[in-house]
């Protein structure tokens, strides 16, 4: 038999055999043909309206974190489909191959594997491009008509770095196979014997896994005030740490103390598995640790996503809050402006406030660009009536101010804990609540403006000028543009052509925003792939291990055991595989995503809940797979 049959007939059984790994690759390059064809595509035309330079730009970073992803688990991936082979390429030598010839056949062994996957991958990119974009503008809430188009160039692209990858781990194979020993390749998928660890180093290690990992809890909850970004960072360094050495030391010495405790371990045949696990997760806590990485990763790109997503609605929620605004230096008639709009439209609510500017100086603002000013707390409690929002503040004292905020997209700064000062001219003022409620709607977003008592706003009056802002809201807002015919005629400018009386309309949903519901729509994918690569590893990591028990339990049901009590061994140390890395990620997710819910000014605690349901759910899934799979291989 020749070396290309011989190494297309293992291929042929790999197909079986790794079925799992094969699928995982092949979804991968999926995903990343895809983000490709969103960038090069001829059918995404349709975007240019839509800032699609950012939209290029967001799924172009999007794919480099893929990318690097993809390399990491392509790197685990060979290593288990290499060491699960050794053995069986061992044996290869005393057919009278050297080890060049058997690298040479590993090496086309995985170059097919690879080939189908891609080849796998990109097919199903090409054929499913249409419904992909279609999905992908689906969560975006972008209405945009889709066609199919293709286009070599993600192609190409995808190859790329897909060919690069693995062709560089093939390389790596070979080379360890070429220089190998006899030896070592027939022993290379048994399991060796783990010397005893001396237990100063073991109290060593778990004394830095439970110090490193709550060091990394305890700055993820504090992600607040200016220090937010470095906690930030410094938490995802140490969390990661914290996770390597709790499976490598205080996991480990909990199973052992468990195994110490007879009456514990003899009971319900647990000696069978818990055993195994003590052995186990010495040998694999690498993997164990990366599993755990991952999901704690594809739980906060998800909640990441939906807080993007909440924190765009209530940005354009807040732009919405009034339809059309007119701002004058001179008092009108607002009842009148009323009465004229309700010529086209029928208003919902309307409300008018008298806004006191001052000088950036007098102000001691750091805003030189934008109007600075007060406005009188009756005012804005009156108008927040008329406009039903809530305003739960009493009457101011002399002394303190609201300062009026509007809504952001993210922030990393964060905001500081300190008691806040400001100084309006001589005087200094407690600022007692920085209040995000559209008031002024959009004119929030433009000024520098603090509420405060009615009897400051009256002593400041002669060392500012008045502003007069009138806003209305329409019961149906999409058909303003009856009443802009009016509107525009309320405009004036004085001698110099500077505007005395403006008016503004909320632009609601804009097609420039678009990147933004693109990048949490992408966020949803990424978070997919994640937990999907997580499961994918756990169940290569079974497979590499049940190939490895085979002997072991066909001795033990030659001594008489039970199959049903060798099958519920088996059962149990799988689900503990998929169930120990799952309950870390909880624990450890809840305080990732508590510091994303700090920069991003969200209750995420719902959106931490849901997707660890979503991610139970599926490593369940995969969890009954991997015990259907094992058995069938073992009995």
């Amino acid at each position: 038999m020749s070396l290309w049959s011989l190494s297309f007939s293992n291929f042929k059984r790999s197909i079986r055999e790794y079925g799992m790994l094969l699928v995982s690759l092949a979804f991968s390059v999926f995903v990343f043909f895809n983000f490709q064809n969103v960038v090069y595509s001829d059918s995404m035309d349709v975007l240019m309206d839509y800032k699609k330079e950012y939209i290029d730009m967001i799924v172009q970073a999007a794919s480099v974190v893929f990318g690097v992803f993809l390399f990491f688990f392509i790197w685990y991936a060979s290593n288990v489909f290499l060491n699960q082979r050794k053995k069986e390429i061992g044996i290869y030598i005393f057919m009278g191959l050297d080890n060049q010839r058997i690298g040479k056949m590993y090496a086309l062994e995985a170059a097919l594997i690879g080939l189908f996957s891609l080849i796998s991958g990109i097919v199903a990119g090409i054929l499913f491009s249409k419904l992909f974009q279609m999905l992908l503008f689906r969560l975006s809430e972008i209405s945009v008509d889709v066609r199919f188009s293709f286009s070599m160039k993600p192609v190409l692209v995808t190859a790329a770095m897909f060919g690069g990858v693995y062709g560089l781990m093939i390389l790596k194979s070979y080379h360890t196979l070429a220089t190998s020993s006899v030896l070592n390749l027939l022993s290379g998928a048994k399991q060796k014997e783990i010397r005893p660890e001396k237990g100063i180093v073991t109290g060593i290690r778990i004394l830095a896994g439970v110090g490193i990992l709550g060091t990394g809890y305890y700055l993820a909850w504090d992600t607040k005030g200016i220090d937010a970004l470095n906690h930030a960072l410094l938490a995802v360094i140490l969390v990661i740490a914290g996770v390597y050495l709790l499976f490598s030391g205080l996991i480990p010495a909990i199973l052992r103390r468990m195994t110490r405790n007879k009456e514990f371990l003899y009971k319900k045949e647990r000696t069978l598995w818990v055993n195994s696990l003590v052995f186990r997760i010495k040998k694999n806590y690498r993997t164990y640790a990366m599993v755990t990485v991952l999901m704690i990763c594809s739980v906060t790109v998800l909640a990441f996503s939906i807080a993007m997503k909440q924190r765009y609605e209530k940005i354009h929620a807040f732009d919405e809050t009034y339809t059309c605004q007119v701002v004058s230096m001179e008092p009108k008639d607002g009842e009148a402006i009323a009465e004229g709009i309700e010529q086209e439209n029928e208003l919902d609510y309307w409300n008018t406030y008298e806004i006191l500017l001052l000088d950036s100086e007098l102000l001691h603002s750091q805003y030189d660009q934008i109007p600075h000013g007060v406005i009188s707390c009756s005012q804005i409690k009156a108008g927040a009536k008329a406009a039903g929002l809530p305003f739960p503040y009493k009457d101011l004292k002399e002394h303190e101010v609201i300062e009026l905020e509007h809504e952001i997209l993210m922030s990393l700064i964060g905001t500081s804990s300190e008691e806040r000062k400001q100084q309006i001219g001589e005087k200094t003022y407690d600022v007692i609540a920085e209040e995000k409620t559209p008031y002024l709607g959009t004119m929030q977003t433009s000024a520098d403006l603090y509420i405060v008592s009615d009897q400051t706003f009256q002593e400041l009056q002669n060392f500012g000028v008045k502003s007069y802002l009138y806003n209305y809201r329409l019961k149906n807002p999409k058909n303003i543009e009856a009443s802009k015919a009016y509107l525009n005629t309320l405009a004036q400018k004085n001698e110099s052509g500077q505007y005395t009386t403006g008016v503004n309309y909320s632009q609601g949903v804009t097609n420039g925003d678009s990147w933004i519901r693109i990048m949490y729509s992408l966020c949803q994918f990424m978070f997919v792939t994640l937990v999907l690569a997580a499961g994918s590893i756990l169940f290569l990591k079974i497979g590499n291990e049940v190939y490895e028990d085979r002997e072991r339990y066909r001795v033990l049901e030659k001594m008489g055991i039970q199959k049903s009590v060798l099958k519920k061994s088996v059962r149990n140390e799988i689900c503990f595989t998929y169930y120990c890395p799952f309950v870390l990620m909880v624990l450890t997710s809840w305080f990732s995503v508590h510091a994303l819910g700090n920069v991003m000014g969200e209750d995420l605690l719902s959106v931490n809940i849901w997707s660890a349901g979503i991610v139970l759910a599926l490593f369940s899934t995969i969890c009954m797979l991997s015990v259907h799979t094992a058995r069938k291989r073992l009995f």
